[in-house]
């Protein structure tokens, strides 16, 4: 099986929406709490893109703190020939502190290949 990821992301989906809902280059990957740590995280949104996928292959993903800690598991998806884009919605997810630091693990078949790391901020001025 071969593979390459092009790009992983993790953004604010509000912050997707209002750009476009286009991925670009400058997005920042970046979780807002609803309110001060602990708190739960505003929706947001997974997304990657592999290419030249010459077999199918089994994602799985995981979102660790800055110490490893594991603070969701997501679901697996089969990733079929071609390009492919996966995105999961993830909503009421909460977060016990807000830091940078923050990572999206990619495992292919059981191995890991690739991580991201994004912030987890508290929001700025009004609440949500």
């Amino acid at each position: 099986m071969g593979a390459r990821l092009k790009y992983a992301k993790v953004v604010d989906r509000d912050l997707f929406l209002r750009t476009g809902a286009t991925i670009k280059p400058g997005l920042d990957n970046r979780v807002e709490l609803t309110g001060s740590a602990p708190a739960v995280a505003a929706g947001f949104t997974v997304v990657r893109n592999w290419y030249n996928v010459d077999g199918p292959f089994t994602e799985s993903w995981r979102l660790v703190d800055p110490h490893g800690q594991t603070v969701h598991r997501g679901l697996d998806h089969e990733v079929l020939t071609g390009n492919q884009e996966v995105v999961d919605e993830i909503d009421e997810q909460r977060f016990e502190y807000a830091d940078s630091g923050y990572q999206l693990v990619l495992e292919v078949d059981g191995r890991e290949v690739a991580r991201a790391d994004f912030d987890v901020v508290e929001p700025q001025g009004e609440s949500r």
